[in-house]
């Protein structure tokens, strides 16, 4: 497999086992694990976030819905890093034990470079009633991101993805562009449509997740996010134009006008959606988490509650996302798992 996210992990992969300095992964403060920073999230948010996971991530474990490799140190510290890069170099010269990422991001990650390996293993699969409840509340829905005044690109970009999960062709490219490129297939650019006359849509693309936001070594948009892209533009009849953007600079590229869209922002998932939980009044919310409490047992309600305490879902599915800003329907949905050194 020749794909790398990225000309310096590259190196950095290549290079793993030269460039560990004495600070091996586990001589630091103990358990440090890293994460790609959110916008509107900080690190003491995300620690109060974790705190309340555990219970919930226990429970998912003893359900065969995740499945724990390498336990390894207690988390102590948790550090946000603004691109992977900068992440995995962290992971790879020992300032951190783990990376928290994406499970496709996690699973590509181990295809192409032999030194690292998923602590945890994530089966989705074999989620049933309460183990799926928590999936819907603990995955992130990856979704376009604008400007709350471009509510109209924002509908037609929804009726697009929901035409495209109901005719089978997001599924596809899902398959096409994330399992099978993980399993050894090489992404490639898309060509995106051209509509001779048609309006101009600019979508910055980051390659800061792949393969769902992937680019090349040299530079070059290629797999998932634009075979998404050219899907949407071919239904939608607009010509898409691919702007490189830092993950970190997402809303800015956005607030400045340098974009129309981005390509993905984490927000709320599938479920959630679904459920239409971020929507809700103050008392329809109570009357669902009431209908959804007596369906669960007293073990499990307990779990839902810390969720809820830590960090409310409403607030949670605006973790990626600064004030003045909107989302689409989520396009994928994943769980974050850890990636460690072997």
């Amino acid at each position: 497999m020749k794909k790398l996210f990225s000309l310096t992990v590259v190196l950095l992969l290549a290079m793993s086992i030269l460039t560990v300095p004495s600070m091996a992964a586990g001589e630091n403060d103990g358990g440090a694990y890293g994460y790609l920073s959110y916008l509107s999230m900080t690190e003491a948010d995300y620690v109060s976030r974790h705190e309340a996971e555990r219970p919930a991530f226990d429970y998912l474990e003893e359900h065969g819905v995740l499945e724990s490799v390498d336990r390894g140190s207690p988390r102590t510290k948790m550090i946000a890093y603004d691109s992977l890069d900068a992440l995995f170099m962290a992971l790879q010269t020992g300032e951190i034990n783990a990376v928290d990422v994406p499970s496709c991001t996690a699973r590509y990650m181990c295809a192409v470079n032999d030194q690292v390996k998923q602590a945890v293993l994530y089966h989705p699969e074999k989620a049933q009633g309460f183990s799926q409840d928590l999936l819907d509340r603990l995955c992130s829905g990856y979704s376009f991101m604008m400007l709350e005044e471009n509510t109209e690109l924002r509908d037609q970009f929804n009726e697009d993805i929901s035409a495209m999960k109901t005719d089978g062709a997001l599924d596809r490219l899902i398959k096409e562009q994330i399992d099978d490129v993980i399993a050894g297939k090489d992404a490639v650019p898309i060509e995106m449509p051209v509509f001779e006359g048609a309006k101009t849509v600019r979508i910055g693309v980051t390659g800061a997740i792949p393969p769902m936001d992937y680019m090349t070594p040299y530079g070059i948009p290629a797999g998932f996010n634009t075979a998404v892209l050219a899907e949407i533009g071919t239904r939608t009849g607009v010509n898409v134009e691919l702007v490189q953007v830092d993950s970190v600079s997402r809303a800015l590229a956005l607030s400045q006008g340098y974009v129309d869209a981005v390509f993905w922002t984490r927000g709320s998932s599938e479920g959630m959606v679904r459920d239409g939980i971020s929507s809700m009044s103050e008392e329809e919310l109570k009357a669902y988490q009431q209908e959804k409490a007596a369906q669960h047992s007293e073990e499990e309600n307990a779990i839902m509650s810390a969720l809820r305490r830590s960090f409310p879902f409403e607030k949670y599915a605006l973790r990626d996302m600064p004030e003045g800003t909107i989302a689409t329907v989520p396009y994928y949905t994943d769980l974050n798992v850890l990636v460690v050194r072997k």
